[in-house]
């Protein structure tokens, strides 16, 4: 059944904008046909199209049940702004595998200091839909590395994903903790000062193996690893 983001207007639920556009004229679809409405809260609404015009399509919610995808732990993705093409799979993949919030920051080695957050808000709706989550993942604007730091207070866990260092990934540092925040690198990583002041804001640093790893792939494994361990 397919998913799509919408708003409640008294007993039905509306679809608008690119939601409507992809019901009507991409997939064509007609009165009567259901679908799953998600109102970026913890539910799934399962509704049939009941009225479907030139600039909103509205539907009848038949019933509602609890969203099976939603994140159980809050997971924070730090992550030095990459080139365009790097950022937008690491926002993807951060969707998929339950990140809370993703937080871009500049560091000394970022070639790329904004983005486009019409297209990224897109990007995540789309992802959102993909994996089955029925609440958005928020993108905040790029920090400083100064402001950076200042976010990192009132974790359980700060992970920081250091191509130098030799310690390994633990899973105790993820047993029963519930808010977790991962630091990832763009295309240079960090210079040493950075790399200083991350581990003196309470992260542990630790290694992602003997291979150097692009800077979407590190992020990638650490969401990954964060996420199955805290059993998220």
């Amino acid at each position: 059944m397919k998913r799509f983001f919408g708003r409640r207007e008294g007993d039905n639920i509306i679809f608008e904008g690119g939601e409507a556009i992809h019901i009507r004229q991409v997939l064509r679809m007609r009165e009567g046909e259901a679908v799953i409405a998600s109102l970026n809260d913890e539910n799934d609404y399962y509704c049939t199209l009941v009225h479907i015009g030139k600039n909103q399509i509205e539907a009848r919610v038949d019933r509602i049940e609890k969203n099976a995808a939603m994140p159980e732990r809050n997971i924070v993705l730090f992550q030095a702004m990459p080139k365009r093409e790097y950022f937008e799979t690491i926002v993807t993949k951060a969707v998929e595998f339950g990140a809370s919030r993703v937080v871009p920051f500049k560091s000394a080695y970022s070639v790329n200091h904004d983005f486009k957050r019409e297209r990224m808000e897109q990007i995540i709706l789309t992802a959102s839909k993909q994996c089955e989550r029925s609440r958005l993942m928020e993108l905040e604007g790029a920090l400083s590395f100064d402001k950076m730091l200042e976010s990192l207070q009132g974790f359980d866990v700060i992970i920081f994903a250091n191509e130098r260092e030799n310690e390994k990934f633990c899973e105790k540092d993820f047993k029963n903790k519930q808010n977790i925040a991962v630091i990832v690198g763009c295309e240079g990583g960090f210079n040493e000062e950075e790399k200083a002041a991350i581990i003196a804001a309470g992260a542990k640093s630790i290694s992602l193996g003997k291979r150097i790893l692009r800077c979407d792939s590190a992020a990638l494994a650490m969401m990954t690893l964060a996420s199955v361990l805290s059993e998220n």
